[in-house]
């Protein structure tokens, strides 16, 4: 994306210290560049950027840190040295099969070892197919428990949304209903740190056997929303509309209401564990 292009300086730092931690650059290891090549090679393979902007930000702090090793005389190790994306990012993502969703992820204690929130934000995106990012971010005045169909709101909030198409109302049904009830001020820890709860979130899915190939990750519960909606028969504008997705159609009228979504997301929605 454009937005992405021009990249400043803080920005590629933050993500980097969210991801590996705030720590003194000669604790920095290959290991943590490694992190955060895979992260990069996550949002790639999604979707959600692309290769050119993953290595601009390895190469800026590649950069950085070298400069830094030279004036300061740190003898620093390359943490990024061979790890530019190249055509392997071409393999999608795939997603989790419901049986697998149910049986194995929301079985009771699966997720036991995670904290309450990275727990909280996975039964979120069971059944609601939001991005990651779009999860986190979830304000107090996005989130409407009261009102006759529950729901939560994909606002800008002062952020640069992926697309105008991205804004989007979300019914909640089955696990995501039962855990925002829980959380109605949202996920305050991960607000803007969707990066570390990604990779939190996949390292424990590999400890635990939760990832039937490497290329499936807390983002395939959003391809595997699709599928189920697809399968349920839902109308290609219900789906794009939930998805946030850009058809490239002109607009007309307000879309799907609140009602005609939750009718096919309920007919999908997933049994809550009964300790969330």
């Amino acid at each position: 994306p454009a937005a992405l292009s021009h990249r400043p300086p803080d920005l590629v730092v933050r993500e980097l210290v969210d991801l590996v931690g705030d720590k003194l650059v000669t604790e920095l290891t290959q290991e943590d560049g490694l992190d955060y090549s895979e992260w990069w090679r996550e949002r790639v393979i999604t979707g959600e950027t692309n290769a050119k902007s993953a290595n601009k930000s390895m190469g800026m702090l590649s950069r950085m840190l070298k400069e830094m090793s030279i004036r300061r005389r740190l003898n620093l190790p390359e943490i990024f040295k061979g790890l530019r994306l190249r055509g392997e990012v071409d393999n999608q993502r795939q997603p989790f099969e419901t049986d697998f969703i149910q049986n194995r992820l929301l079985a009771e204690g699966a997720l036991a070892g995670l904290n309450e929130e990275a727990r909280h934000v996975i039964y979120l995106l069971a059944d609601t197919g939001l991005r990651p990012s779009e999860a986190v971010n979830l304000q107090a005045h996005a989130i409407h428990l009261d009102a006759p169909v529950p729901y939560v709101e994909v606002l800008p909030d002062g952020r640069v949304m992926k697309t105008e198409d991205s804004r989007r109302q979300i019914p909640l049904v089955g696990t995501a209903l039962a855990v925002m009830k829980l959380r109605p001020h949202g996920f305050p820890t991960y607000r803007d740190k969707s990066s570390s709860l990604s990779a939190l979130v996949n390292k424990y899915l590999t400890a635990h056997e939760l990832r039937p190939s490497k290329l499936h990750s807390l983002y395939s519960l959003r391809h595997s929303f699709k599928d189920r909606l697809i399968a349920a028969e839902a109308p290609d504008s219900l789906i794009d509309s939930l998805m946030g997705h850009r058809t490239g159609k002109p607009k007309y009228g307000k879309g799907p209401p609140l009602e005609l979504k939750l009718k096919f997301m309920e007919s999908i929605a997933f049994r809550p564990p009964s300790r969330l």
